[in-house]
Order: C-alpha cells, then structure tokens, then sequence
C-alpha cells in the first residue's frame, strides 16, 4: 500500500472492534476498514472486496451514493434518524470512504475537525473529522451528519456522553488543527453547529465523516473551551525550535 505524506496519515485500526452500546443491549460491530487519512486503497466490508483508488476518472467518482443497492440490509434505529444518517456499519464505511475521497480531491480545505460536548460543558471531545465539496457550506455538512456524529461521540465516550445523546453539541475548527488547540492558540476558535440547520438538500455523497477511534488504553484528546469556543487557558509557549505535542502537565497549567 502506497501513502503520500506519511505524517498526514492516521492509521487507527484494521479488523478491531468497534463498541456499539445500546439502552437495551451492547454488541458489537465489525469494522474492516481503515479509519485515516488519504488511504489509496481499503478494504470495504460492506461489498467485501478490493478496491483501489485512481486519478484516470474524474475526482468525486470514489464518492458513495446514497442509491447503493446494499443499504436496505440494515436495521432502522429510530424514524427521527434520515435512513442514511443511521449509526450502522454501511453509513459509516460509506462516509468515512466519502470522506477519503473529498480529501483527495479538495485537499485539507475541504475538511474541518468536530469537537463535541456535553451542554454546559467546558470539556470539548475530539470525535473525528468531516469532509464536503466546495459548495456545501460546513453549517450544513455538519448538520446533515449530525445524527452520525452524535451517536458516534456518545459511543466514543459512553461515560461522560452517551448519557446525555440527544442533547449533545457539535462544535467545528479547522481541518487538522489538533496541536495549534493542544496549544491552546487564540487564533483557533470552535464555532457551534445548530442541531436545526436545515440540510435537506445536502446529499450525502457530498461530504463525509471520518470517525476517532481509540487505540487500547488512549484516553482521548479533550479541551477546555468557553462558552465562545475559545480556550479558557494561556497558549502554552513552544520551547525554540522544539516541535512536539504538550505534554499533560504543560495542558493542566
């Protein structure tokens, strides 16, 4: 397998086991795919075979309709929930597989990190990232997705968010911006995403949405944020020259 800038890439996990916990019951669901960044070439459990990637078609043509004759094969979680915003393993594949193939395309501009939170929290989630074309604004890709993300982000943090799912909020900045917040720059605020925005007309093969998956004992990126999105600490100062991520006592300062 080929990969252009390695350090762009987040390899999670292949053949792992993601937890799907539910009010009445807990299974789990397999996920054979890799969860990254520019993978030119992944495994679809969905379909079950091969596919790879190429630049001799146009540049949406890896974009997964919502039409696929295999997503009647799922079960159905709720009728608030559009059919194509379910939490189940086709809509998940397929938007992450979405989202592979937009950033491909339109490069990290295309692509803002989600951050979610518990109402009246100071604590902010990192639960994954979304993805659209130019002509859907991030308010709407995000407000298309929000059933996916939500129940992604309560399954992430069944402690402190599955509790509250449903009332849980969504909160977006910059594509691949997780050490300027690490860092707690002032020039890297989070903006609210309305559970209301109207998406209607959003199709899903027009954006995506790669979720975090944790590696065994990870506890998660979090930050502080006030009401406004903007960090409740002082940025954290790099020493000269040094680039590294901050390590836990320099955040808790």
């Amino acid at each position: 397998m080929k990969m252009a800038n390695v350090h762009q890439f987040r390899l999670f996990k292949y053949f792992t086991f993601l937890f799907l916990l539910d009010l009445n019951n807990l299974f789990l669901l397999r996920v054979d795919a890799f969860s990254c960044v520019h993978l030119t070439r992944f495994h679809n459990p969905v379909i079950n075979r091969w596919k790879e990637s190429t630049h001799l078609h146009g540049k949406w043509d890896n974009l997964v309709d919502e039409d696929d004759d295999d997503y009647d094969e799922f079960e159905i979680q709720g009728p608030e929930v559009p059919k194509d915003m379910r939490y189940v393993e086709f809509n998940i594949v397929r938007q992450n597989k979405n989202f592979v193939a937009i950033r491909e395309a339109g490069g990290p501009e295309m692509t803002n990190d989600i951050y979610v939170r518990e109402t009246d929290s100071s604590v902010f989630w990192f639960v994954g990232k979304v993805a659209r074309i130019s002509d859907v604004p991030i308010e709407k890709a995000v407000a298309k997705q929000y059933p996916l993300i939500e129940e992604h982000a309560a399954r992430l943090r069944p402690m402190e968010l599955y509790p509250k799912r449903g009332s849980l909020e969504i909160w977006t900045t910059s594509g691949d911006s997780e050490m300027d917040v690490a860092y707690n720059r002032p020039n890297t605020k989070f903006s609210k995403i309305k559970r209301d925005e109207q998406a209607d007309k959003v199709r899903n093969v027009e954006i995506g949405f790669q979720g975090e998956i944790y590696d065994s004992g990870e506890e998660g990126f979090r930050t502080l944020r006030t009401e406004d999105g903007l960090a409740m600490k002082d940025e954290i100062v790099e020493p000269d020259g040094e680039k590294r991520p901050p390590t836990d006592d320099e955040m808790e300062k």
